[in-house]
């Protein structure tokens, strides 16, 4: 039952009788019997002579799973990780109307790291690279109308959404003398392949070196795979 149904989700549409039994390794009359019965609790639908699709009965479930996904519960144990891996504080931002706001933060107690949930950190989108990230999927005009209300350069936030396109990753360098970042940012992304959350690297000694950016890129994968993302690896 299992492998007939990862077969229809993995196709996406209609299967035959023939390409599902190919597929799964059972044969054609096993196949067809287990697939009636999933017909007959909605699970599949038969959408031609011979052929099946998964059924509607599965969306809703989907749906149902989907509505309960938390991304702070979701994040924790990869931003502990990541806390570990570069000992540098994380951070999860999600957006909220024109802000980024700070959802948690890992906190070094007595028994190991944490996670402790965060209130009234805001950050302007267009202000800072962790807001920048949450704009990603945002058209030309909305993060100009931004640009202009929140008193940002047009061209720097584009530059930076350009970069974040190309790496994956965005670090605020216009802010430090030194040309060094205070912060590496990656984006999260949720089952529609949408930037959902922002994860923080704060970085204390304003170094990051590039391993540090690729557990970055790692940790944000994960949550965007626990979330339903298809194109992120756990």
């Amino acid at each position: 039952m299992f492998s007939l149904l990862d077969a229809l989700a993995h196709e996406g549409g209609s299967m035959s009788l023939k390409s599902i039994s190919e597929r799964t390794g059972l044969h054609p009359s096993t196949a067809h019997r287990i697939l009636n019965d999933l017909a007959c609790g909605g699970m599949v639908e038969r959408s031609g002579p011979g052929a099946y699709r998964l059924g509607l009965k599965m969306m809703a479930f989907g749906n149902l799973v989907r509505a309960r996904l938390d991304v702070r519960d979701l994040a924790a144990r990869s931003m502990q990780e990541l806390h570990r891996q570069t000992g540098q504080t994380v951070s999860l931002y999600v957006r909220q109307d024109d802000d980024a706001v700070c959802a948690q933060r890992t906190t070094v107690e007595r028994q190991g790291i944490g996670v402790a949930r965060v209130n009234g950190v805001r950050l302007p989108l267009c202000s800072h690279v962790i807001g920048r990230v949450l704009l990603l999927d945002d058209g030309t005009l909305t993060v100009h109308a931004l640009t202009q209300s929140q008193g940002t350069r047009l061209e720097t936030v584009q530059s930076d959404l350009a970069t974040l396109r190309q790496h994956g990753v965005l670090m605020d360098l216009e802010h430090a003398d030194d040309a060094q970042p205070h912060h590496a940012v990656a984006p999260v992304l949720n089952d529609q392949g949408q930037v959902c959350a922002s994860l923080c690297l704060h970085l204390s000694n304003r170094l990051c070196p590039a391993d540090w950016i690729e557990h970055l890129k790692a940790a944000a994968r994960q949550v965007s795979a626990a979330l339903g993302h298809a194109g992120s690896s756990a």
